[in-house]
């Protein structure tokens, strides 16, 4: 898909149907983003800095501002509870990691990014804690 749509260097997701469609790809970071919040902007600029380093990893802006039916539909689709700024990794569909405020830095993205394994879940919070396995 080309990205002619672009925030800062972003491509940005304005239809729910774009959402389904790209949330089906081998791996993608969405980034919930609000304009107005300064932590948001802080998130932003971590995010940027994750994608100059790894270009080859998709990654999209939902503006939540002005796209909160984009903004819910994911949250209904992850059962992921929306927060701003939120970052969530897939992998084919499937949540393998997510990140909101503070917690949204590009080492996290990284390290999200190079997650295989999908048997426990998705992993919220600190991207270098192993995730509990059922049980524990």
């Amino acid at each position: 898909m080309p990205w002619s749509k672009s925030t800062q260097g972003l491509p940005e997701l304005d239809s729910i149907e774009e959402c389904a469609r790209v949330m089906k790809e081998e791996i993608v970071v969405l980034f919930k983003h609000s304009p107005t919040c300064p932590v948001s902007w802080m998130a932003q600029r971590e995010v940027m800095q994750y994608r100059a380093a790894q270009s080859e990893i998709p990654v999209y802006l939902i503006s939540v501002r002005r796209r909160r039916d984009v903004s819910r539909y994911i949250e209904e689709k992850t059962g992921i509870q929306h927060e701003s700024p939120q970052l969530i990794v897939l992998r084919k569909g499937e949540v393998i990691a997510s990140a909101s405020h503070d917690e949204v830095t590009a080492d996290a993205i990284s390290v999200f990014v190079g997650k295989r394994s999908l048997s426990t879940g998705p992993e919220r919070g600190d991207a270098s804690q192993p995730v509990p396995s059922p049980g524990s």
